[in-house]
């Protein structure tokens, strides 16, 4: 019996081993066309005061449901995200757009936009705001399970990287996805994507992670999650290696939690 046991737990472990690498090739398809043509997401970051951040919300409600989907049903946007900072907080974004495009040509298209929406608001919105940031970027990473809740938790986490970008995705796809997949298999992670800045000379971020997790309670469940994982993965001596280099690759910085504007 005892034996039996062993042998399931040992294909249990060779399993999750075999799936993680099919996902992270799966995810990994779309970046590797993006990364080879210009960039096809774009970040923009909008600051505003706290006393318009009601406001703010109000029009950045108005703008999805009119100027972001309207731009989708011409297909100058491939798709769009709407993302509002849960909390007041100076030193952080209060409003954040995640706008991908399925070409060059429909990020192209987005110059003229900009002509007369500047960062894809109106005159009212933009009166709003303090400062906005606009980073092209590449969408790296990503995956997502089935039928992931509408109404998830966001973690945006900027970092500032300390090594190339080739450097910088060997390092994502031996140490940190593993991690994301834990998480998902957890339960408590829906989808996560790893963005990288395009332009990040003299930028606040070089690459950025936005983890979804499913409700309040799996963020709440994360410190517990991520003790747990790390301890499973210590098993496989390629992560344990990295783990224990100890190598300066990034720096985090301050991340925010946010909720999306959901698109009906």
């Amino acid at each position: 019996m005892k034996n039996n046991l062993l042998r399931f737990s040992r294909l249990l472990r060779f399993a999750a081993a075999c799936v993680v690498p099919v996902l992270m090739a799966a995810s990994s398809v779309h970046a590797a066309d993006e990364a080879k043509s210009g960039p096809l997401s774009l970040i923009i970051t909008y600051h505003s005061t706290p006393a318009n951040r009601v406001a703010l919300r109000e029009e950045m409600e108005k703008s999805r449901k009119g100027l972001f989907q309207h731009w989708k049903e011409q297909g100058i946007l491939k798709d769009y995200r709407l993302l509002f900072n849960r909390y007041v907080d100076s030193s952080s974004w209060d409003a954040m757009a995640l706008l991908t495009f399925s070409s060059p040509a429909d990020a192209e298209r987005w110059n003229k936009v900009e002509q007369d929406n500047p960062a894809g608001l109106s005159k009212t919105a933009l009166a709003l705001t303090t400062a906005i940031d606009t980073a092209p970027a590449d969408l790296v990473r990503n995956n997502a399970v089935a039928n992931a809740p509408r109404h998830p938790t966001l973690m945006v986490i900027p970092y500032e990287t300390m090594v190339s970008a080739d450097e910088y995705l060997k390092y994502a796809d031996g140490y940190v996805i593993p991690q994301f997949e834990g998480w998902i298999q957890e339960g408590v992670l829906s989808r996560y994507g790893i963005y990288v800045n395009r332009y990040a000379a003299g930028r606040p971020w070089s690459t950025m992670v936005i983890l979804e997790y499913k409700n309040d309670a799996a963020l709440g469940a994360r410190e517990a999650v991520v003790a747990k994982v790390r301890a499973r993965l210590k098993e496989n001596p390629e992560w344990k290696a990295i783990s224990d280099s100890k190598k300066n690759v990034r720096a985090e910085k301050l991340a925010v939690i946010a909720d999306a504007m959901v698109t009906p």
